[in-house]
């Protein structure tokens, strides 16, 4: 047990990695019950959605199951999509991530459930292109009430927050609900009050960067058009994650480089 605290900054990363790993599992089958409005959302036993056999705990150990099996169900053999595991090692990967960078700091749980929330919405929006209000409502709830906890001061935050809002309402408001929908603006509020409005600006600069190496491309090969629908979240999640984690630094390297020239 001493040994496991002398060394905790290096062991906790990989225990809260596993963590991340089986969280990830348990989004898939969240997501997939949720769109599907099927019961039993946190209770239900997992199965097959083949032969609908209950799947045993083996069956479902997270990454190494899917690997073990050759990527089939061990009852009916069915294949099983890549997309599991490749979720379930997101979140481990992003779990790893977050412990290391902020391990000793009395924001870590706080910071992993936003990591968690932001992962659920994106992986959702970007496998059914909705961001569902039953996960987006709570977490916008539960950053308000966070924000008053934050180390910086709270009004960076709810400022942030109503900045994110403002700017997909004002598209939703032009556009009668073209450009973007009442998702994104839960989304912007999120974003807002996880960053701060000073971080805010700079992350959504950033998912347009990345919308935009997608879509180009999609649109010069001919997968896409000026009227395909995009997952606006699968964009501003990335964004909002990599901010989470470096945003002062990427503030500080930024301001610095335009006062060098």
């Amino acid at each position: 047990m001493d040994l496991f605290f002398q060394n905790a900054d290096l062991v906790l990363p990989f225990i809260v990695s596993f963590l991340g790993a089986c969280l990830g599992s348990f989004t898939t089958l969240l997501i997939y019950r949720l769109h599907h409005d099927e019961p039993g959302v946190i209770a239900g036993r997992s199965k097959c959605p083949k032969c609908e056999k209950t799947l045993t705990w083996y069956q479902l150990i997270p990454i190494f199951s899917w690997l073990f099996q050759g990527g089939k169900c061990g009852h009916c053999r069915s294949k099983i999509s890549i997309r599991y595991p490749l979720i379930e090692l997101t979140f481990a990967i992003c779990f790893y991530l977050f412990t290391q960078k902020f391990i000793g700091s009395p924001e870590l749980v706080g910071i992993l459930l936003i990591v968690f929330f932001f992962l659920v919405l994106f992986f959702y929006d970007l496998l059914y292109l909705e961001v569902d209000e039953r996960i987006v409502l709570p977490f916008i709830a539960g950053l308000i009430i966070w924000s008053f906890f934050r180390e910086e001061t709270w009004s960076l935050y709810l400022i942030g927050g109503i900045c994110g809002f403002l700017f997909y309402w004002g598209q939703y408001f032009v556009s009668k609900g073209v450009w973007v929908g009442a998702g994104d603006m839960r989304l912007g509020a999120a974003m807002g009050l996880v960053l701060g409005w000073k971080l805010f600006f700079m992350a959504l600069f950033l998912a347009y960067i990345i919308g935009c190496c997608i879509a180009i491309p999609m649109m010069l090969l001919g997968k896409a058009n000026r009227k395909t629908q995009l997952p606006m979240g699968a964009f501003l999640m990335p964004a909002t994650l990599i901010f989470l984690y470096a945003g002062p630094e990427i503030f500080e390297w930024y301001f610095s480089f335009n006062r060098f020239y």
